[in-house]
């Protein structure tokens, strides 16, 4: 019963894996200049794995890992197209990562689970490289205000916002997400998702244009949605 009703779905998103791998065989996602393609090829490649993963997923019926799938899709979304819009946002978007990874490594300084040692001298440096750190320090990406600022709102609303509620395990006395309904109204999620990924990211790295919120919002089917 299950199994018939997610079969054209699943067959959608296959379709949607042949196409990502078609493009990042292509030589201009391995050959690409500046960070802007490189960022793009590599959430093309995410969405790629993370559609491997909801097919197997979803086949096995494991509802609550199939909407962790849609909202890491989703948060995907938002940055990939975010950082189509131009070099200067891919820049921000890299440069706000590269605080993150630094941000991790002075917390565990910080809290003495690491420390660093000279190789040569087997002098600590943790005290100095501590100081360097704040060097490093980017404004916080916040999701919600971002995908406004997209004008994708109603995606952060009706798909991120729900499935976050399942991911933060909020989501005691909801419709199980591995129920008939559940599995289809996710898969059909991450079908979307996956499309318009493919749709940004191919636009700017192969056709030198942007997608426009519209378009994202007509493939999600949110268009017709009322409000922004």
């Amino acid at each position: 019963m299950v199994a018939a009703t997610i079969d054209k779905p699943l067959d959608h998103l296959q379709r949607y894996i042949e196409e990502l791998r078609a493009s990042l065989a292509l030589p201009v996602y391995a050959s690409v200049e500046g960070q802007q393609g490189q960022i793009l090829g590599h959430f093309l490649s995410r969405a790629l794995q993370m559609s491997e993963a909801s097919a197997l997923v979803c086949r096995a019926r494991l509802g609550t890992p199939l909407v962790a799938l849609q909202r890491i899709l989703c948060e995907d979304l938002f940055l990939c197209f975010w950082v189509s819009m131009s070099e200067k946002d891919a820049a921000e978007y890299s440069n706000s990562v590269t605080a993150e990874g630094v941000k991790l490594v002075r917390m565990m300084l910080e809290n003495r689970r690491a420390h660093i040692r000279d190789v040569s001298t087997h002098k600590v440096r943790t005290a100095e490289v501590l100081s360097r750190c704040e060097d490093f320090k980017a404004d916080r990406i916040n999701i919600e205000q971002l995908a406004k600022k997209l004008g994708l709102g109603k995606v952060y609303d009706l798909v991120y916002r729900y499935s976050s509620m399942e991911v933060h395990g909020k989501a005691f006395g909801l419709p199980s997400p591995s129920e008939e309904k559940g599995l289809f109204a996710a898969i059909s999620a991450i079908v979307s998702l996956v499309k318009v990924i493919g749709l940004v990211a191919d636009n700017r790295v192969l056709r030198h244009q942007a997608t426009t919120a519209d378009e994202v919002l007509r493939v999600l089917r949110l268009d017709r949605i009322a409000g922004k």
